[in-house]
């Protein structure tokens, strides 16, 4: 029943909106028939690259933004007798007028690996995400008795809007102290003498050293029982580190999960609590909306959808929202897979989960050249090392950042011909940065072989 229902909503969204109201997503889908999940496989992937900018700034070509007559030629019959009685007799001006109220952006994101895609929603679009946020509140278990401490800091991000949502649908309480570029440490400590946190949401990568540097100045949180890491998921270890921090800092265990999605997204995945008697690093992965978007995973060398849970690109369709549609949108972000069949072993949920290990902009590792950080896109190299290397027989070889240059580790045999300028050139072609070009064959086993990505 719910492949069905996500098939129809798919088909009825790029049926009656993307491809008649906007020229961009019409061409690129142009002689593809998408009536099902299965079929919007054949659509090829867009990047960053390929959307950044459409139209202008802000890219308003992947907007839906219809005229008169393609609104009356597509829209469902509910859709044009209630856009009818809200112009109420209005002429050309009062139809105008409810077609923007549906379709008019008001509100917007910024989003992909380099920032350059603006995310637009409608107010239509806005009710989604107050709903994703009613969901993502109950899959990691709030309630209107909690006190959020939110020290995301606030901006254009969908994971800072979506923790804003989710504490409003939940009805608890919550602030959020951080401002954009503000030091984490000094809104901690501000929020926990003016809230009784039950839940701390940080992010990832500061959580740990912010919850050593509350307790080093003997910060008590009595109230605490759940730290939200916002961002890549934690390893196993540091789950168990930041479980041990917030027992000390709350004087009872407290449980530690998770939240991330790529910033494309319009909504939050979040990791259930545990089983009562899990062990702090236990995590089952995060649960996704199959009615808000449809998730796939590929590999970037082969452009191939991994099956059965395997890891590689996060690939997202935007299905059923307006504002900027994204169709198969690769995101840049690695994953270590999707189960699309088990139902989650504690709560029984049958929603597709994303396995609890996510990086984000894998394949574009940060390089300062002349003072200035590039992000060369290394997901179409491999097509270009690996024939080179097996024509010589080469025995591994790795692509990633080294003392902030990008370096390509090649293990050859001795005496191998392989010229490495005529290498370097080529895969700079693809990915946007010439390479450094060693033989090493210590550093062509480093993993993970390209950038970040797993």
């Amino acid at each position: 029943m719910q492949r069905r229902e996500q098939d129809r909503t798919l088909r009825e969204w790029v049926r009656r909106e993307v491809t008649p109201f906007s020229r961009f997503w019409r061409d690129r889908i142009a002689g593809i028939d998408v009536t099902d999940v299965e079929s919007l496989a054949r659509v090829p992937v867009a990047t960053e690259a390929d959307l950044a900018g459409a139209g202008g700034p802000g890219n308003p070509a992947l907007l839906l933004s219809p005229t008169e007559d393609q609104f009356k030629a597509n829209a469902p019959r509910g859709e044009l007798f209630a856009a009818a009685r809200q112009a109420g007799g209005r002429g050309t001006t009062g139809r105008r007028e409810a077609i923007w109220h549906r379709y008019k952006a008001v509100h917007v994101h910024e989003a992909g690996v380099d920032r350059l895609l603006a995310i637009a929603y409608t107010r239509a679009d806005l009710d989604l995400l107050h709903l994703a946020g009613a969901r993502f509140a109950e899959v990691v278990g709030w309630g209107a008795e909690d006190a959020l401490l939110n020290l995301v800091p606030s901006g254009p991000s969908v994971r800072h809007w979506a923790l804003y949502h989710a504490a409003l649908a939940s009805r608890m309480t919550a602030l959020h102290p951080r401002g954009a570029g503000q030091a984490v440490m000094g809104a901690a400590q501000r929020g926990l003498a003016m809230l009784p946190a039950s839940i701390v949401a940080l992010p990832t990568d500061e959580a740990e050293s912010t919850l050593d540097g509350l307790l080093a100045k003997g910060t008590v949180a009595r109230n605490l029982r759940q730290l939200l890491v916002v961002g890549s998921p934690p390893d196993a270890a540091t789950r168990v580190r930041l479980a041990t921090l917030g027992e000390k800092l709350a004087g009872r265990p407290v449980t530690v999960q998770a939240a991330w999605a790529p910033e494309a997204s319009r909504v939050l995945y979040g990791e259930q609590p545990p089983a009562a008697n899990d062990p702090p690093e236990a995590t089952y992965g995060l649960l996704t909306y199959p009615d808000l978007e449809v998730l796939s995973v590929r590999d970037p060398a082969t452009g191939a959808t991994v099956v059965d849970g395997g890891p590689g690109e996060l690939v997202i369709t935007s299905s059923g929202w307006r504002g900027t549609a994204l169709v198969r949108y690769a995101t840049g972000s690695w994953v270590a897979g999707l189960e699309e069949e088990q139902n989650h072993p504690v709560s029984g949920a049958t929603v597709p989960r994303l396995a609890p290990s996510a990086v984000d902009g894998a394949w574009q590792p940060a390089v300062v050249v002349d003072g200035r950080t590039r992000r060369p896109d290394l997901r179409n190299v491999t097509r270009i090392i690996e024939p080179a290397m097996a024509r010589v027989g080469g025995r591994d070889w790795s692509l990633r950042v080294a003392d902030g240059r990008l370096r390509l580790a090649l293990d050859a045999p001795a005496g191998a011909v392989l010229d490495d300028r005529d290498l370097a050139r080529r895969v700079g072609e693809a990915c946007g940065l010439v390479p450094d070009v060693v033989r090493d064959p210590a550093a062509a086993a480093e993993r993970p072989r390209l950038g970040r990505a797993g």
